[in-house]
């Protein structure tokens, strides 16, 4: 069976409002990139990893493979080895920071009778695909830093 290579990253700019992206480039077996991306305040980095995770495999069709692939060892980890104990267990003991995206992760592979394994690849090192998901991620970041920029009142200075 042929595999889906889905490459995700999320992104997480400093200062007020914490504005953050996430975004993922699937490369199917046949056809075009699969491409999406998203945005959100008060956030943190590795909500919007996880949150990369979960967007693309949402938008897998039903019973295929996949290799999802992230510069973030931590999550290829927690997913590779505790996602079947966590949901056993009801998601008890994942950090609540990203149990809603690790739900869905679990609830697309469940539901849509997805084969995925996680696999880890450097950051920043010439991998295509990565790289379009570091894109797509600071995209989104750099979107909601300018909404939340938009949406503070201008300072007035008394002359």
């Amino acid at each position: 069976m042929a595999e889906y290579l889905c490459y995700t990253d999320g992104s997480c700019k400093a200062g007020d409002g914490a504005p953050g992206g996430f975004g993922f480039c699937i490369k199917p077996p046949k056809g075009l990139p699969i491409e999406g991306y998203g945005k959100a305040w008060d956030t943190l980095a590795k909500i919007m990893e996880y949150r990369a995770v979960a967007e693309a495999l949402a938008v897998l069709p039903d019973g295929v493979q996949a290799t999802v692939f992230s510069d973030n060892q931590s999550l290829v980890d927690n997913l590779e080895k505790r996602l079947r104990d966590w949901q056993a267990n009801g998601f008890a003991r994942v950090d609540s920071d990203v149990v809603e995206s690790v739900r869905a992760i679990a609830s697309s592979i469940g539901d849509k009778g997805l084969s995925v394994r996680f696999q880890w690849v450097r950051a920043h090192n010439g991998n295509a695909g990565n790289e379009r998901a570091d894109q797509l991620a600071a995209q989104g970041a750099r979107e909601a830093k300018a909404e939340l920029e938009a949406a503070r009142p201008p300072i007035r200075r008394k002359r």
